[in-house]
């Protein structure tokens, strides 16, 4: 009976064992995966309200701009100097966000204006 080749209980319940193993960890790895997923899904609305409080703070910068426009007759010939008519500087709440200024028209736009890069 010794030269008989297979596989003795030991090595199936080895092989049970390994699997066992294997399959608790892609449990665990599906299952954070789909808490990941859960949370991307929770921030999107954090995002759209960041977006929505800097276009409120461009809002209050148009005003600025425009009362300086009114008072001035012409509009700031930089930003810089745009930045210097604020105060406090104006705070983002998109991370990286910031705003472009043209002197020669007076429009200010943001930098991010899409929800998904906020």
């Amino acid at each position: 009976m010794r030269d008989q080749r297979g596989f003795s209980l030991v090595e199936i319940a080895l092989v049970v064992v390994v699997l066992l193993i294997v399959g608790a960890v892609l449990y665990a790895y599906i299952g954070s995966t789909t808490k990941t997923l859960e949370t991307i899904k929770e921030e999107r609305p954090l995002s759209q309200a960041r977006l929505t409080a800097d276009r409120a703070t461009l809002t209050a910068i148009r005003s600025t701009l425009q009362i300086y426009y009114g008072q001035n007759g012409r509009w700031p010939p930089s930003k810089e100097a745009v930045m210097a008519l604020l105060n406090p500087p104006p705070s983002f709440q998109c991370a990286g966000n910031d705003f472009s200024y043209d002197a020669a028209s007076g429009q200010i736009t943001l930098l991010i204006d899409d929800a998904s890069r906020c």
